[in-house]
């Protein structure tokens, strides 16, 4: 939606700028993927301790997530961030060729990447959970949505319901936000990092 927004203006004889941006956008799918195998480096070295890492990252996770439901909360969050590209990209145009290409790849880049690692950072709670091969199903399913909505707005120049996509997926993070925090109090109990408070005479099936 983001790269839709950015590359709306970029028709006819600026046509030429999409290109540099998808390669900007191609550069931050890597450097994702470099941060998702940096991060599991790094938990990898942490297994010794335990279930605090996973307490420690699920922490981390949850506060990207409240984030997140910001952005849909406060409109500034998502304003502003769209004007600062905007206005990057205006800048641009007006510039000298020559750093036309490195700018418009940068912009693709920073566009994409931020997202990528919220979610990379986001991802590392799960994995820790359920593991990752889960998890890597789980993305695969999720780029297959991303490719299918960025086909039907680039390729057949459809007018998606941005809104309501948006009001759903609002929805989804409130619900994996409720089951991440109940499931980082739990782990948080476990390593000794809360206390526990039985509730006499009530037993819930595992």
């Amino acid at each position: 939606m983001i790269l839709a927004a950015l590359m709306a203006s970029t028709v006819g004889q600026r046509r030429v700028y999409r290109r540099p941006m998808a390669w900007g956008v191609a550069a931050a799918l890597v450097a994702s993927g470099l941060t998702w195998w940096l991060l599991q480096t790094v938990l990898a070295a942490f297994r010794g301790y335990g279930e605090r890492p996973e307490a420690i990252v699920s922490l981390v996770a949850i506060g990207v997530l409240l984030l997140i439901t910001n952005w849909f909360f406060h409109r500034v969050y998502w304003t502003d961030w769209m004007a600062n590209l905007h206005a990057r990209k205006r800048s641009l145009l007006g510039s000298a060729v020559a750093g036309q290409f490195l700018g418009f790849l940068t912009l693709g880049f920073s566009s994409v990447y931020r997202e990528g690692f919220e979610t990379v950072l986001f991802l590392q709670a799960l994995v820790l959970e359920v593991g990752v091969w889960t998890v890597l199903q789980g993305v695969a399913l999720g780029m297959i949505g991303v490719l299918g909505v960025g086909w039907l707005t680039f390729r057949l120049q459809s007018r998606l319901p941005y809104k309501r996509m948006l009001v759903v997926t609002g929805v989804l993070i409130g619900a994996v936000l409720l089951v991440m925090v109940g499931n980082t109090v739990h782990v948080m109990q476990l390593v000794g990092w809360m206390p526990l408070h039985p509730i006499q005479g009530v037993t819930l099936p595992y």
